[in-house]
């Protein structure tokens, strides 16, 4: 099966986001006509599920590869621009890089996650997504490559 990559703007705020109140925001609703899928599909917020990505509007041209070097190129930019707190300690960024590429090219996802101030309680996360997808299979691609 032949894979494509789809990217996801960064999304930054604050840590408490991804406590258990904000599950219902995370996830769409039980049918793809209800309300609250069709509020899911609009919003920016990191989904619970990986795959629920493919499900967003904000897919683009830009942001679909065929290659992956194209999505390694973007994470790396992407990163550049939103970098970590330096207070904090994390992952070297080439073994970060070489992580996703591993994993891109075996089908799986990048999801890139981290503080980006740790005084201001400001965390970015942003997103690879390996299309199509292992666990969302009936979620048709949003986007086909040209």
């Amino acid at each position: 099966m032949t894979h494509h990559w789809h990217a996801y703007e960064p999304w930054i705020g604050p840590h408490q986001f991804f406590g258990r109140e904000h599950d219902p925001e995370r996830r769409p609703g039980p049918t793809p006509g209800d309300l609250g899928t069709a509020a899911f599909i609009r919003a920016s917020t990191p989904p619970l599920e990986n795959g629920h990505y493919l499900l967003r509007r904000e897919t683009t041209r830009e942001r679909t590869w065929t290659d992956v070097q194209g999505a390694l190129d973007w994470l790396t930019s992407t990163y550049a621009q939103q970098p970590p707190d330096a207070t904090l300690s994390y992952v070297d960024p080439a073994a970060r890089l070489e992580h996703s590429r591993t994993g891109l090219e075996g089908g799986s996802d990048a999801i890139w996650h981290y503080t980006v101030s740790l005084s201001a309680n400001r965390v970015v996360v942003y997103a690879v997504i390996c299309c199509p997808h292992r666990h969302h299979t009936r979620t048709p691609c949003p986007l086909p490559p040209n």
